[in-house]
């Protein structure tokens, strides 16, 4: 019998490679940070580009590409930190590091270093963790057994059957509040922290598409789609454009991770392109503003202000600890019943926003976040922890990719959770916890619900033969 070999693999080597270099970059700033030594913002720009380049040739050299898991979650990577430094290089311009919401945050010198090293630690961290760790070859997954199947099936069609009634009654409360006061009704909507069931098609939504997954039959795949795309365009139509760019993302994963069909990195980057036009077009149609030159320039830069957040948010007060527990845990709605705290104390994404105007937070108007933000305040702005828990989310985001290939149930959750991964950089944490957790109690419901009715089953049958025993005897 041959002994495993402990050698690492030529396939994921330079993965391995480019995961130990992006390792010790983030520990090198760390270090030079406690000597003193600065590097200058525009060294630290091009220092941050070279963690962006390493991390392209590692997803380069895995399958899949840019249309894999962690391609993916690169481009958002790009989309989200990249333009602005890159602007500020190319134009030798630092008013691209600037941001106006009630408060303007415009660092310059030291300041700005220290967010370019933010970036730079959290990136490099996360990225090189992932592939410090990743993995080769995938096994396949077993077979799904009929009393799985079955289960996944029952639960299928009553998330479906929810979806179905919730999707007209969100379609006409936003439709409702669109006409009477257009996108601006719509943004006062979102703030609204007042308790309703329809938020739970965001939740259902990714559930059916990962059932659908699981169970591996058309019948279900349609019936998926089709929700899917109501979901989805119910929310372009008035405005909202998150859930048809995290939904044509998991389609890119889908068709490469489970159809196996590769995607030309051209025609994705065409693609890309088209929809971000496409987008920053809604933008302006939403804004009302009739300024239509460099569209695709526009967009890049209103989607590159989730890099000046961290900026923002250390102009303000320290956010409270319940505001830091809500960004790891959606609990908006249980610091109400407790009195704890406001609407815009609830989590980092609506603290930053409130605290930054709160006039512009009452009419509807907000900023996003980040999850690296999220963690830096959960490491007490400790850069070292920092850097630690961000390589402890990438090595967790690879373990649990590796699991999805032996594991139905990392499969499932791995799929349900693809729309808030993909978001999950300019949002914050508890959008992929929150809808662990609530998918895992509807789940379980489901789960009781069917054990009961497999005991009154059971029950019917054991009386039916009771039954029969009677007869068979009265003669």
């Amino acid at each position: 019998m041959s002994t495993p070999s402990c050698k690492i693999s030529a396939s994921v080597l330079p993965q391995r490679i480019a995961g130990a270099v992006l390792v010790l970059i983030p520990f090198a700033l760390i270090a030079f940070d406690a000597t003193g030594v600065f590097p200058n913002p525009n060294a630290s720009a091009i220092l941050l580009l070279v963690v962006l380049a390493i991390i392209a040739f590692a997803v380069h050299k895995t399958a899949g590409g840019m249309a894999s898991l962690i391609g993916l979650f690169y481009l958002g990577t790009i989309l989200w930190v990249a333009p602005r430094p890159l602007l500020a290089l190319v134009s030798q311009n630092d008013s691209a590091y600037t941001l106006l919401f009630g408060q303007l945050a415009s660092p310059r010198g030291p300041d700005l270093s220290r967010l370019l090293a933010f970036w730079i630690t959290g990136v490099s961290s996360l990225f090189g963790a992932y592939f410090l760790f990743f993995g080769g070859t995938r096994p396949s997954l077993p077979p799904l057994s009929e009393h799985v199947k079955g289960f996944c099936k029952r639960s299928f069609i009553v998330a479906f059957m929810i979806v179905a009634v919730s999707l007209p009654l969100l379609a006409h409360k936003r439709f409702v509040a669109f006409a009477t006061g257009g996108y601006l009704a719509l943004y006062l909507n979102q703030a609204d922290s007042s308790f309703s069931l329809l938020p739970l098609l965001d939740y259902l939504t990714p559930t059916l598409y990962a059932l659908a997954v699981v169970i591996g039959e058309k019948r279900y795949s349609r019936l998926m789609i089709v929700a899917v795309v109501c979901y989805t365009f119910c929310g372009l139509l008035f405005g909202r454009r998150m859930e048809a760019g995290t939904w044509l993302l998991v389609l890119l994963w889908h068709f490469t991770t489970i159809r196996g069909k590769p995607i030309r990195l051209s025609r994705l980057l065409v693609g890309l392109t088209l929809v971000g036009c496409a987008f920053q077009l809604v933008e302006i149609l939403r804004t009302g503003t009739d300024n239509v030159h460099f569209i695709l320039m526009e967009f890049f830069t209103s989607q590159g202000v989730i890099f000046m957040i961290p900026a923002l948010s250390w102009l303000l007060p320290p956010p409270p600890i319940h505001t830091i527990v809500g960004s790891l845990l959606s609990v908006r709605h249980f610091y109400r019943l407790l009195g704890i705290g406001s609407i815009g104390t609830a989590n980092m994404l609506d603290y930053i926003s409130s605290q930054s105007s709160f006039t512009l937070f009452e009419s509807g108007n907000g900023l996003s976040t980040t999850i690296y933000l999220d963690i830096f305040y959960i490491c007490g702005q400790v850069m070292f922890l920092y850097a630690i828990l961000c390589g402890l989310l990438g090595w967790l985001l690879c373990k649990w990719e590796l699991a999805s290939s032996r594991s139905r149930v990392a499969l499932f959750f791995l799929c349900a959770c693809l729309p808030s991964l993909f978001f999950v950089q300019r949002s914050s944490l508890f959008t992929v916890t929150s809808l662990i957790v609530y998918i895992s109690l509807f789940m379980a419901a489901n789960y009781i619900l069917s054990l009961f009715f497999s005991l009154i089953q059971i029950n019917e049958v054991q009386t039916g033969r009771i039954q029969a025993g009677n007869r068979g005897g009265s003669f």
